[in-house]
């Protein structure tokens, strides 16, 4: 076994007495109990889940026969093991302005923050119709969350995995004194990918597009004036883009929904990737955001999917808010 496979134990071990406690032992985070970003992902969590609380679960019974057969098809993949294998890959979220964040430095990293936010709107108990809520922590991984639920009237054992891509929330430390655990880290995350777009039910990727150079899991490239280098590297290159094309030709399988919960995914990544993946239902973005639209249309789908939705109800679920109407849709799902 390599050094490797150790440093993701050690992860798995520190991780699993709490998120909220968890730091590298060289750790310079700072002295306070949440994340970066961590209460603004909670806030827009809370206020979103508060819109789904009262939606209604459709009824096949009561769906016209045309739709009936369409969502039907749709879930017919996705259950037939008996498990609603479900993967979020967090990337590498950095905040980069160009200038120094607080006292975080320079583009320091909010897929912590996330993680930690998601864990909580994983575990808290469930209230009214949700089903993105009432997981358990597996004890051995706590990278894991599960929870039995109803899909058109039979029991199915839903699980969520669920990574993030930074080893400590500040850029300096992730390029510099830990850059070895960074790359690392990055390694895991691609191959995490990898394998969520061959096998899952349904991945979520959170992060940058980086221009269409995304999805990406590693620090973000800098020009001399520490903006993200768009146009030398991410809009030339497109290492995230090619990896992501490859893993999904490369399979015997493919994941049946993915989303791509960032900037103006849609223009960067839909005609190529539906290409690729013709029968993958995909939910994309049409601009670019505030964080705000792709992370609650992100925990709209994975409610919208726990709970079996059909066209028109998953569909609303992304698209709760005003700004969701606008910026976020779907394509390939149930047509």
């Amino acid at each position: 076994m390599n050094v490797s496979f150790f440093k993701h134990i050690l992860w798995t071990l520190i991780l699993a007495s709490s998120v909220n406690a968890w730091a590298w032992p060289w750790s310079r985070a700072p002295k306070t109990e949440t994340y970066l970003y961590q209460p603004e992902f909670q806030r827009m969590g809370q206020s979103y889940l508060d819109l789904l609380d009262g939606f209604p679960t459709d009824k096949l019974s009561s769906l016209p026969a045309d739709q009936k057969a369409a969502c039907v098809d749709r879930y017919s993949g996705i259950l037939k093991d008996g498990v609603i294998d479900i993967r979020l890959a967090l990337g590498y979220f950095d905040w980069t302005t160009g200038t120094p964040v607080g006292n975080y430095g320079l583009s320091p990293s909010m897929d912590l923050g996330a993680y930690a936010a998601l864990k909580d709107v994983l575990t808290n108990s469930c209230t009214g119709s949700l089903r993105i809520c009432g997981f358990k922590q597996d004890p051995k991984n706590p990278y894991i969350f599960t929870r039995e639920v109803v899909v058109f009237g039979q029991k199915y054992r839903a699980r969520v995995e669920m990574h993030f891509s930074s080893a400590t929330e500040y850029y300096s430390s992730n390029v510099g004194k830990y850059a070895n655990d960074q790359r690392e880290r990055t390694q895991f995350m691609d191959n995490f990918f990898a394998s969520a777009l061959q096998n899952a039910d349904a991945t979520f990727y959170f992060g940058h597009s980086r221009n269409g150079g995304g999805p990406d899991f590693s620090p973000p490239r800098l020009t001399s004036k520490n903006k993200v280098d768009y146009d030398g590297y991410y809009e030339v290159v497109r290492p995230g883009f090619k990896k992501m094309l490859s893993a999904l030709s490369n399979g015997s399988s493919q994941t049946k929904i993915f989303g791509l919960m960032s900037c103006d995914s849609r223009d960067h990544f839909l005609g190529k990737l539906r290409g690729a993946a013709p029968k993958t239902g995909v939910i994309t973005s049409t601009a670019v955001l505030n964080v705000d639209e792709v992370y609650t249309a992100m925990i709209g789908a994975i409610d919208a999917l726990l709970r079996g939705q059909c066209q028109k109800s998953f569909y609303k679920e992304l698209r709760m808010t005003e700004r969701n109407q606008k910026y976020i849709t779907m394509d390939g799902m149930f047509e």
